[in-house]
């Protein structure tokens, strides 16, 4: 009962409009003063300091920072380009563009925020200029940074491997399949809209001009390639994949594009340094919050009550993905992933869920929170490119959020998306 009072204390926090950092931390400060007064409080420093002090969290900002020279590089543009060769002449053309372009940047950076400002940056005003409702193309490139944190590398993943002790190659390889139905599923609705409203697509298509952007592209389609490859292949760990992504991004936009200046590179690490930040100190304050809670056995207790509730599992998949779906409408995926991933992996175990297939159903689940008001990170990413307001991209998104949710009762019913590419390395 105490600890509820402390997630009390957090969201009451938020609703007076202190940050998450700053709330869940006074929440856990208060919980500690009142209800274990006999703690000496600088478990508080020692607890934060554990939850960053980790080699597999050094991903983070790597690819954070490679993300960032990836869109001043060039990188993103050529794929872009690439993207548009492969699917532009298709009904809804431009927008398949937004959903394939997010896919593969997001199989270079792992971050839904910086794939949508990646790629909507250029894709938006395409589409506005081409005749889409401008709401329309906001909510579809929202939509595609979804995909950010699902395709490998991913960095929800990471934190959720971290949080719960599972190994980060699995989790990031478990989220390839599961980006790919996503992504599919995506299109099909993208095709579905862009006929009843007559967006067409652009030319033919070509072979001879999908082999000239692949050409072009190519130094930028191997990052993936590298990342994971050395990453399942033994050659490096996923920290260590994550620098090599950093390091290469940096010597094809310097030397092989040659549109990374020393200005722009100065500013992608300043940047990237300031998000890295608020990362991490979130991930701090959460290993103290989810400590607190652990020793008031609130894990325990979920356990207990998801196992009374229904013992089968698919139906307590279902049940938790509807708990986070709300959940993830008010709190950012890091945090909530952070918080819950520990709570409530006990439960999942105990009625006999392979962790990697819960973590990737939370992850999914979470996205979904990207395009959702009122925190819907993605959403006003996007509708911030062309300054649209909030309510009117939100009055778009549906479709796509009706989507996502199909793609995640297909991952429950169909666990072997999440777990065969794992299983193969066993």
């Amino acid at each position: 009962m105490s600890s509820a009072l402390m997630i009390l204390f957090f969201l009451l926090f938020l609703a007076i409009g202190i940050p998450v950092v700053g709330s869940m931390g006074l929440a856990a400060i208060l919980y500690l003063v009142v209800f274990m007064p006999n703690m000496p409080l600088n478990i508080v420093a020692n607890q934060m300091l554990a939850g960053v002090a980790s080699i597999p969290l050094m991903a983070i900002p790597f690819f954070i920072i490679a993300g960032a020279l990836m869109e001043s590089g060039g990188i993103s543009k050529r794929i872009i380009s690439f993207a548009e060769a492969l699917v532009g002449h298709f009904s809804g053309g431009i927008g398949l563009v937004v959903i394939v372009a997010s896919a593969f940047f997001a199989a270079m950076t792992g971050s839904g925020a910086a794939c949508v400002a990646a790629i909507g940056g250029m894709m938006i005003p395409a589409m506005v200029k081409n005749n889409y409702d401008v709401d329309f193309a906001c909510a579809l490139q929202a939509a595609g940074g979804t995909l950010g944190p699902i395709i490998p590398p991913s960095i929800l993943m990471v934190l959720y491997s971290c949080s719960t002790g599972n190994s980060v190659g699995d989790m990031l390889l478990a989220g390839l399949l599961p980006g790919i139905l996503i992504c599919a599923m995506l299109m099909i609705i993208t095709v579905i809209i862009s006929k009843k409203h007559n967006y067409c697509g652009e030319g033919k298509f070509s072979v001879k001009r999908v082999l000239k952007e692949f050409r072009s592209s190519v130094w930028a389609l191997l990052s993936p390639v590298i990342i994971l490859g050395g990453i399942y292949s033994g050659i490096f760990t996923p920290t260590e994949a994550a620098a090599v992504s950093c390091f290469y991004s940096m010597l094809v936009g310097l030397f092989v594009y040659r549109e990374l200046k020393i200005k722009a590179l100065i500013k992608c690490m300043y940047n990237s340094v300031k998000l890295v930040g608020q990362i991490l100190s979130i991930v701090a304050v959460t290993q103290l919050f989810s400590w607190i809670l652990t020793r008031a056995g609130l894990p325990q207790q979920i356990a207990t009550a998801a196992v009374n509730i229904s013992s089968n599992p698919t139906v307590f998949l279902l049940v938790v993905s509807l708990i986070l779906l709300v959940v993830g409408a008010f709190l950012d995926p890091v945090p909530a992933v952070l918080i819950f991933a520990p709570i409530l992996v006990p439960a999942a175990n105990a009625m006999g869920i392979s962790p990697i297939h819960f973590g990737v159903v939370m992850v999914t689940t979470f996205c979904i929170g990207l395009i959702t008001p009122p925190v819907g990170m993605t959403l006003f990413v996007a509708s911030g490119i062309v300054d649209r307001p909030i309510l009117k991209v939100s009055s778009k998104i549906l479709p796509f959020m009706l989507t996502m949710m199909a793609s995640v009762v297909i991952l429950i019913l169909v666990p072997g998306l999440a777990t065969w590419l794992p299983s193969l390395g066993k």
